[in-house]
């Protein structure tokens, strides 16, 4: 877990009663046309992405009529966010809009404070405004089970020229945020914008929520999310469900570790030696014939791959045990078997130096220290 969709963060902001403008999921043109009948024009298509910055990449647009509907549909739902093909719409009533506000919070992991942002200035230029004129973003911390009631809020409202009716609602609505980030385990809660209409009705417009995996037991409801399902490729789900824990991660080189900490480093050495990861896979303790030979396949899978590391360090794990194991998978697949997609591995620990053999003997370079094998592996990936 972590980024749920917009939709989804605009639910959990219904469940806390906060104003929110009308909208309808959708997966089609047709589906969008129908929403927007139904919802009254002008509205505007947004694209559900587990991403930022939708605004400017073209993936919220406004609709003003049946047309603009079906073509920024088929527009959107043509695009790709991340190297992911959109797949659903928010198709949601437009606002008339006379100012835009920012509310971000985020929880201090060390000491569990909610750190508050606040800015007169909302919109899609936010980031630009951090940089350039930081003095326009308030920043409130509230102490763990500290009191976040209203009236905490009213006066950095006033400094900014927030009056009346109008304070007031904000004021609520950020008083909200802190208890919902509390009760739903959320490390980040973010509104941009927070809109003011001209006839003075404030609305929720946007939900940018990040929902602490850890503690996701407490929730088993999101294990459900349409957010779970988006966030995984093919691959990340086929993993899962070969019990491999797996990460897609767009480079060159399969990278395949028995040990989730020995990956983390390997994938930093890769980057170092000039090369890019294609994943992050971990087999865990004893990387047997079966899910070596599960994890080549998924590897596979990818166009483009380039090389293949395999990185085992053993303890209670005999290394000759892994050797075998990577043999027997190795040869059930003619790309690897063939050299069209070069294999190297490391191992070190236990048995290590008959491992090594087992390998060599079968034309597999094999080493014995990490850094010769990772450029081996830059390399092959390269065409060297």
């Amino acid at each position: 877990m972590g980024l749920i969709l917009e939709f989804e963060g605009k639910e959990l902001f219904r469940k806390y009663k906060l104003n929110l403008s009308k909208s309808i999921l959708v997966t089609s043109a047709e589906e969008a046309k129908e929403a927007s009948s139904k919802l009254g024009l002008p509205v505007v298509v947004k694209a559900q992405v587990l991403s930022g910055g939708r605004g400017k990449r073209g993936l919220i647009k406004l609709a003003k009529t049946a047309e603009e509907v079906i073509q920024h549909s088929i527009d959107i739902l043509s695009m790709q966010s991340d190297g992911r093909q959109v797949t659903h719409l928010l198709i949601e009533e437009g606002a008339d809009i006379a100012e835009e506000y920012f509310i971000s919070m985020v929880t201090d992991s060390y000491t569990l404070e909610t750190l508050v942002l606040f800015s007169i200035e909302g919109g899609v230029d936010i980031e630009n405004l951090a940089e350039e004129r930081p003095e326009m973003i308030d920043k409130i911390r509230i102490p763990f089970n500290g009191d976040h009631q209203p009236f905490i809020f009213m006066s950095t409202l006033a400094k900014r020229g927030l009056t009346g009716n109008k304070k007031i609602q904000i004021a609520r609505i950020m008083s909200t945020m802190v208890t919902m980030m509390q009760k739903e385990d959320i490390t980040l809660c973010e509104i941009n914008p927070l809109v003011v209409t001209k006839n003075e009705e404030v609305i929720v417009l946007d939900a940018r929520i990040i929902v602490d995996a850890n503690a996701t037991f407490r929730h088993p409801e999101r294990a459900e999310y349409l957010s779970e399902e988006l966030r995984n490729s093919e691959n990340e789900k086929d993993a899962k469900a070969q019990d491999l824990a797996y990460v897609d991660l767009g480079g060159e080189i399969g990278m395949l570790s028995v040990g989730a900490g020995l990956g983390m480093a390997t994938a930093d050495l890769i980057a170092v030696f000039g090369g890019s990861p294609r994943n992050f896979l971990d087999v865990g303790g004893g990387a047997g014939a079966d899910k070596v030979e599960h994890a080549l396949r998924i590897m596979l899978k990818d166009a483009g791959l380039k090389s293949i590391l395999i990185n085992a360090f053993g303890g209670i794990t005999r290394l000759d045990e892994v050797a075998t194991g990577i043999l027997q998978a190795r040869d059930k697949f003619d790309k690897i078997k063939s050299g069209e997609i070069p294999l190297v591995c490391r191992l070190m620990g236990t048995n290590y130096v008959e491992g090594i053999k087992i390998l060599e003997d079968a034309g597999i370079k094999a080493y014995k220290d990490m850094e010769p094998a990772i450029e081996e592996a830059v390399n092959a990936a390269k065409g060297n």
